[in-house]
């Protein structure tokens, strides 16, 4: 008697949505059929025997009102499965599960959740759900929580579902950086943040005081490893200068400048003295002529003339070029001025910051590259 009240007590609660598949590789595309309930409702009496008559591991200390709850619960949430209102389902199934965790209950909650497209809630549901495996509890137990047609259709569900989550390994270097990934607080460093993720597009940042968030655009794939050290940036670290030319460019111009212009101030200064020189001769020449003048030159005093001329039109020369060149000079200065702006690291040439993805067996992530 106690074996066939055990018996039925199984077949009620692992009775469950029959949701058949085409194939254990290719997902439910239509809700599942109408739950079938037992023959017979289990009464209470028949949940309090099997209580005190059984020490199995997925009804041990569980009382005979809690599996009365739970059982109430769990038909009200199958009803919601058959009308597709499966959110509803989803929250009932967890009502049930807190009066009593079965792997049943947990089975038709994987259920309702492959419809509301939530891959790591089905994973964890169907991880429950497998908890035993039916051919080991049945040798150990005398019966199983699902029997080896759920057993299996569970397993095909969670392969589908490993497809579409990938895992997460952030990495952030620096004391009390806060890692946010879509928007929300997830982990305060330093240390490596581990989770599985549903595959797709995500985005993820590290905050901290004096660093500026850069923001990472992340396609996590189902069942790789997204190894990434969240890149962190100083104010100092993102910003450049930039110059139209090499700074000794417009300096060399103004240098030269004034060189060519003392030059010109030197050979002023010796046309000058050549002139004061050739004067000096004409005097002395014309003292000592009868005639009051200076009737004949002495030797190289018209040279000391043509000297001087000469000295004094290239002095004139290297003024104006030198002039010329010294405002060519400070007008390179002015228009080198150097000029601070910010990169985009995500977006960094070859001396920059660059941010590229990489994809490799088990693995996806990004590397970061660049120079300061």
């Amino acid at each position: 008697m106690s074996r066939s009240i055990l018996s039925k007590l199984t077949v009620a609660i692992t009775l469950v949505v029959s949701a058949t598949l085409a194939s254990a590789q290719t997902p439910p595309s239509k809700p599942p059929p109408d739950p079938q309930g037992p023959t017979k409702p289990i009464s209470e009496d028949d949940l309090a025997k099997a209580q005190r008559e059984t020490k199995r591991p997925w009804a041990d200390g569980v009382s005979a009102g809690e599996q009365q709850a739970a059982l109430g619960l769990f038909k009200e949430a199958n009803t919601l499965l058959k009308d597709q209102r499966f959110t509803a389902a989803v929250d009932k199934y967890r009502e049930a599960l807190g009066h009593w965790k079965h792997p049943a209950i947990y089975y038709n909650l994987a259920l309702a959740l492959v419809y509301l497209k939530q891959p790591l809630e089905t994973y964890d549901a169907l991880s429950e759900a497998m908890k035993y495996d039916p051919v080991e509890a049945l040798e150990k137990y005398g019966s199983a929580p699902l029997d080896k047609d759920k057993f299996d259709t569970a397993k095909g569900y969670m392969v589908l579902t490993e497809g579409a989550i990938g895992s997460v390994e952030y990495t952030v270097n620096v004391e009390g950086a806060t890692l946010v990934l879509d928007g929300k607080e997830v982990f305060t460093g330093p240390g490596t943040y581990k989770a599985r993720i549903s595959a797709g597009e995500h985005t993820v940042v590290a905050r901290a005081d004096g660093y500026t968030p850069v923001p990472l655009s992340v396609k996590i794939l189902g069942g790789a490893v997204s190894a990434i050290t969240i890149p962190m940036y100083t104010d100092a670290d993102l910003t450049r200068t930039k110059q139209k030319m090499p700074t000794w460019v417009p300096y060399t111009v103004l240098g030269g400048g004034v060189v060519v212009a003392a030059v010109g101030a030197l050979l002023h200064v010796s046309a000058k003295t050549g002139f004061d020189d050739y004067d000096q001769a004409i005097a002395t020449c014309a003292r000592a002529d009868q005639t009051g003048g200076c009737t004949t030159l002495p030797a190289g005093v018209a040279d000391m003339k043509s000297s001087a001329e000469s000295k004094q039109s290239i002095a004139a020369v290297a003024y104006v070029a030198g002039g010329l060149a010294v405002a060519a000079g400070v007008a390179l200065v002015i228009i080198n001025r150097p000029k601070t702006f910010r990169i985009d690291p995500t977006k960094g040439s070859a001396t920059e910051v660059a941010i590229t993805p990489v994809v490799g067996i088990g693995q996806a992530g990004f590397a970061v590259s660049g120079s300061f």
